[in-house]
């Protein structure tokens, strides 16, 4: 099956719905597009990501046509570019599943045991919180931690599978062991900086193989491991069982690697050839809109400069 998989999209519906466009027009026929959690958070459109998430999971029963037709209207397009946008959502109507990420449940009032947000994040949420819709905050507060999909040996997580609702920050490759992978492959979030990696069973001088280097830990990692010295954007799973993979799809609405463009990963779990994609939007209207919510200052900013 073909799986689209990406995460954070932190109420940035300008990046979603341009994220929606170039998957109808790139990517062909897909089966599945999957959501590793943080719908809503730090931006300034968590109703309308909402609802438009809910589209692609439930389709037009639960969430009226006309209601993704006026968030389209909204966006600064051509009625022609409306009307596209429009057509990409509709064609990947219930073909959506999602997972709930640590934003989602603070904004659901459901709030980490474990760890605790920054300031900056804080206020998002609790702004957040007093302009969702009574429906959007039922159905965040509906949304598991984990989806695992066991025949195609694969899963997503917010996080990290082993202890999802503790949100640990996979930052780079030492902080997962190959005991605490439950899947052949897992797809995650939350850093915002997309990754991957490869753990074995052998005991080796270093934690994993580097696929796709999220810091400069990773980068030195990469120095060591002969079979990893580029950079990999694309390339296929290994069947070695003894092999497991944690890939990190990076961010829709706000990527933290220095490249402000959308993130998403196509998956074919059929051949197990994996891709990192990146599509850019109007990051510039998206910040706009944070600074018209009255919101803090630095969310506009990192929109604009990807960190």
């Amino acid at each position: 099956m073909k799986n689209i998989i990406l995460s954070d999209i932190h109420s940035n519906v300008d990046a979603l719905l341009s994220v929606m466009k170039e998957i109808t027009e790139k990517e062909g026929k897909i089966d599945r597009l999957l959501i590793a959690g943080d719908i809503v958070g730090y931006g300034a459109s968590p109703n309308e990501c909402c609802d438009i998430v809910r589209y692609l999971i439930y389709g037009r029963k639960k969430v009226a046509l006309e209601n993704i037709y006026k968030i389209v209207a909204q966006l600064y397009f051509t009625s022609e570019q409306q009307k596209n946008l429009l057509n990409a959502v509709m064609s990947l109507e219930k073909k959506g599943i999602t997972i709930c990420g640590n934003h989602d449940r603070e904004a659901g009032g459901e709030p980490s045991l474990t760890t605790e947000m920054n300031p900056i994040a804080m206020t998002a949420v609790e702004w957040t919180k007093g302009v969702l819709t009574k429906e959007n905050i039922k159905f965040l507060k509906s949304l598991s931690l984990r989806m695992k999909f066991s025949k195609e040996e694969f899963e997503i997580v917010h996080s990290t599978p082993s202890y999802p609702q503790g949100y640990e920050y996979v930052r780079n490759a030492s902080v997962l062991k190959y005991t605490s992978l439950w899947s052949k492959v897992t797809f995650g979030g939350h850093t915002h900086r997309p990754s991957a990696y490869i753990y074995t069973k052998e005991i080796r001088t270093v934690n994993a193989s580097v696929l796709f280097p999220a810091d400069n830990y990773d980068m030195r990692l990469m120095l060591i491991e002969k079979q990893s010295t580029n950079k990999a954007e694309s390339f296929d799973i290994d069947s070695n069982r003894d092999w497991k993979y944690y890939i990190n799809v990076g961010s829709v609405g706000q990527p933290r690697d220095g490249n402000p463009q959308a993130c998403y990963v196509v998956f074919d779990s059929a051949s197990k050839h994996l891709d990192f994609r990146r599509v850019p939007y109007n990051a510039e209207a998206a910040s706009k809109k944070i600074r018209d919510a009255k919101l803090p200052n630095e969310l506009a900013e990192r929109v604009l400069k990807g960190v």
